[in-house]
């Protein structure tokens, strides 16, 4: 397995420097930004310093299967959307080709790999790798949140590796509509968006009027892919105005 190392600078936003208190759980992600490369998300991550957003994570897997890691494992990533998880968990963004989220072969295979290699460098089971939805109830990563019996067989293919005895794992489905790709219209005023479903967490805004598309309604929250600042780069979250789909 190759890891390329491109660590974050030190700054107070992406990369603190705060040491991790424990490895207790892998909190696997999604990148949010289909065909995306994993240079490019770990370059975003970088600009948040200037952004003053807390965002990142300690690997991402590209599309080609390469590995980078952007935080040393030693540190705390911003990651998971809960405080006591940041400092004792390792983060994992993965690259996806389209919309649907489902990692290709050579991002799936890179990360069984990774997360072989981090359950036996800490002693850990299949049991401490979660979702980020398993933290905060967003829908990440999202191939994985929708699809329940498919993250099973990943957390299955990860236990052969570590020769983990391997049991059925029950886990549950996002609760929601799931919906083809549809339209958000905002209304006459901004509309706040949340990294949950439980708006515990503001990641931006959408403008009066503006137009963005829509991935369906997870426990009563619309949600949404927008631009961010009218660059090409999106994020996906939650807006609570759910009369905006269209």
């Amino acid at each position: 397995m190759n890891i390329e190392e491109i660590l974050l600078t030190i700054n107070p936003y992406s990369r603190t420097g705060e040491k991790l208190q424990s490895v207790k759980q892998i909190v696997v992600h999604w990148v949010g930004n289909a065909n995306s490369t994993a240079i490019a998300n770990r370059n975003y991550f970088e600009s948040l310093k200037d952004k003053h957003i807390y965002a990142s994570s300690h690997y991402i897997i590209g599309l080609n299967g390469e590995i980078i890691r952007c935080i040393p494992e030693n540190e705390v990533a911003y990651h998971a959307g809960n405080r006591t998880v940041n400092r004792n968990s390792i983060g994992i963004e993965n690259c996806h080709p389209d919309w649907e989220g489902k990692f290709n072969d050579k991002t799936y295979n890179s990360l069984v790999e990774l997360c072989t290699d981090i359950c036996k460098r800490y002693n850990l089971s299949t049991d401490n790798i979660i979702r980020h939805y398993d933290v905060t109830g967003k829908v990440c990563p999202k191939y994985y949140v929708k699809n329940a019996s498919v993250w099973s067989k990943f957390k299955s293919d990860v236990a052969n590796k570590i020769e983990q005895a391997t049991t059925v794992v029950t886990v549950p489905e996002v609760k929601g509509v799931d919906e083809p790709v549809r339209k958000y219209k905002n209304g006459s005023t901004k509309e706040t968006i949340y990294a949950d479903t439980n708006l515990s967490k503001v990641i931006g805004s959408l403008s009066a009027y503006e137009e963005c598309d829509c991935f369906g309604v997870f426990n009563n929250r619309a949600m949404v892919r927008y631009k961010v600042d009218g660059s090409n780069n999106y994020k996906i979250g939650f807006a609570k105005w759910i009369e905006g789909v269209k």
